[in-house]
Formats: structure tokens, C-alpha cells, sequence
């Protein structure tokens, strides 16, 4: 079973998609390039050609990629509700936030959190806005893998 640290769930959380940025920022610098050998060659089509192809593209690259996108917001939001709850619990337990580990990224019914040596089970209500900690034990502790970064 894996647990994931506080600080990893923050720094996983606002990873940027790369190739996505990199995918657009040479389309751009291709449109960029040719629209400007298309206005010093007005008479040469082949520059036309390559802006409207390389324009047509980025929005293609764009279309297909926000799906992803949105997906990857839906997946920090539930991200952000588990810090939410880890910072709760570190509150509640005085616990520092770097002895937090949660077995799931996003708030699900029966999630573990283990604070300092402790293993609690998370029951929350229908809304998802409370929640009650039981106090939990592992049937074999040496399953538990603790990622940190």
C-alpha cells in the first residue's frame, strides 16, 4: 500500500503539462517564422501555404489537448480537497504537515491518512464538506511504502 507525502501531492499537483507548452510554443514560433517570410515574399504561395497549415495546426494541437486539460484541472481540484483535509487533520492531531501521508490523491470514502505513527480511516459526509477520523491499524505494516517526492 502507498502513501504519499504532503509535500508530494503539492509538488505533483502544479506540474505543468510540457510537452503541451512546448507542442504550442513551436507551432507559434513556425507561424511566427513563416508569416514573416510571407510578408518579405508576398509573391511566393509556399509561405501562404505553410501559415495557414501551421495555423490550422495549433488550433488542431489546441482542440485535442483540452480535453487533457480539463482533465488535469478535475484532477488538481481533487488534489487540492485532499491537502484541504491533510491540513485539517495536521490541525486537529498537531501534527506537522511532513508526517502526513495519504493513501489516495483524491477524497474518497475509507481513505487512510497516517499521521505520525498513527493510521486513521476518513468517513465523510454526503457533501464531502465534514469528516470523522477512526483510529486504523494495517494487517501487515511492512506493505507500506511511504513516497516522499
Amino acid at each position: 500500500m502507498s502513501f504519499y507525502s504532503y509535500q508530494y501531492l503539492v509538488e505533483h499537483n502544479n506540474e505543468p503539462n510540457i510537452l503541451f507548452i512546448i507542442g504550442v510554443l513551436v507551432l507559434a514560433t513556425a507561424i511566427f517564422i513563416t508569416s514573416y517570410l510571407y510578408f518579405k515574399n508576398r509573391s511566393d504561395n509556399k509561405y501562404r501555404d505553410l501559415l495557414i497549415i501551421f495555423g490550422l495546426g495549433i488550433f488542431l494541437f489546441i482542440g485535442i489537448n483540452y480535453n487533457n486539460y480539463e482533465q488535469q484541472l478535475d484532477i488538481n481540484n481533487k488534489t487540492n480537497q485532499t491537502l484541504s483535509l491533510m491540513q485539517s487533520v495536521a490541525k486537529d492531531k498537531k501534527v506537522s504537515k511532513n508526517k502526513l501521508y495519504s493513501n489516495s490523491s483524491s477524497l474518497t470514502e475509507g481513505m487512510l491518512i497516517k499521521a505520525g505513527k498513527d493510521i486513521y480511516r476518513v468517513s465523510f459526509d454526503n457533501n464531502l464538506s465534514s469528516y470523522t477520523l477512526s483510529k486504523a491499524n494495517i494487517i501487515s505494516s511492512q506493505k507500506i511504502q511511504l513516497i516522499k517526492k
